[in-house]
């Protein structure tokens, strides 16, 4: 007499496993997913309006104070490098966004 290993009680039976822990897979990365996106919301109190920051032309500076209004974001250029000697090839990009920003 010869058993078989694979009849089709045990193929079915491992099919069944095999979805069972896709469906588990599934759902355990919905919810991780759903955590993360809840942790990492943003407050929609934390969005600028069109209102608050109108569009203005390349050429015209919109400074906050002048308009009575607070500003968000300071005007800081942070720069980093891992030397105290910034290379040559950076040096005009650097001097080009002081130009651009003397404020």
């Amino acid at each position: 007499m010869i058993i078989f290993l694979f009849s089709p009680m045990n193929r079915r039976r491992a099919l069944h496993v095999a979805l069972s822990v896709l469906a588990l897979f599934l759902v355990g990365t919905v919810v991780v997913l759903s955590s993360v996106t809840y942790y990492l919301s943003i407050n929609p109190a934390a969005y600028l309006s069109e209102l608050e920051v109108p569009f203005l032309p390349n050429t015209t500076r919109w400074n906050a104070t002048d308009h009575g209004q607070l500003e968000r974001i300071p005007r800081i250029i942070h720069q980093t490098w891992k030397t105290d000697e910034l290379p040559s090839r950076w040096k005009p990009i650097s001097q080009a966004c002081r130009d651009m920003m003397p404020d």
